[in-house]
């Protein structure tokens, strides 16, 4: 009888791929669960900022695994500092609101937790 070896076989990753991977970035379904999240907050951030400030979702990622995301907003307008300051506090004490809305367009047993963080303005 032949004996059969129980390693899995080494495949060709880079120590910086294979924990790339492991903290959850740049697996497809990561990437996947970002989009759909991003999708879902174009629309909510509006409700939720009540037209005091236009925005639009830069991006969404892994920080550091899926059950935590960091949303990057970024400012349609001129902002001065003090008013980005104001726009993601202001985003931050609506993150539940927001997650609320997020649980209703992804089919996941948990939600993840979101962060939000403001770039400059685009002037």
């Amino acid at each position: 009888m032949k004996h059969r070896s129980t390693r899995k076989k080494q495949q060709n990753v880079t120590p910086f791929d294979d924990n790339w991977s492991r903290f959850g970035h740049g697996d497809r379904k990561s990437m996947q669960l970002c989009a759909q999240v991003r999708r879902a907050l174009e629309y909510g951030v509006d409700e939720v900022l009540e037209g005091s400030a236009l925005v639009s979702i830069s991006d969404v990622v892994p920080a550091p695994n899926t059950s935590h995301l960091m949303v990057i907003v970024q400012p349609l307008g001129e902002l001065s500092f003090e008013e980005s300051l104001e726009l993601q506090s202001k985003l931050a004490s609506n993150s539940s609101r927001l997650r609320t809305l997020v649980s209703e367009s992804i089919h996941r047993r948990k939600t993840p937790t979101l962060s939000f963080s403001v770039l400059p303005s685009m002037s």
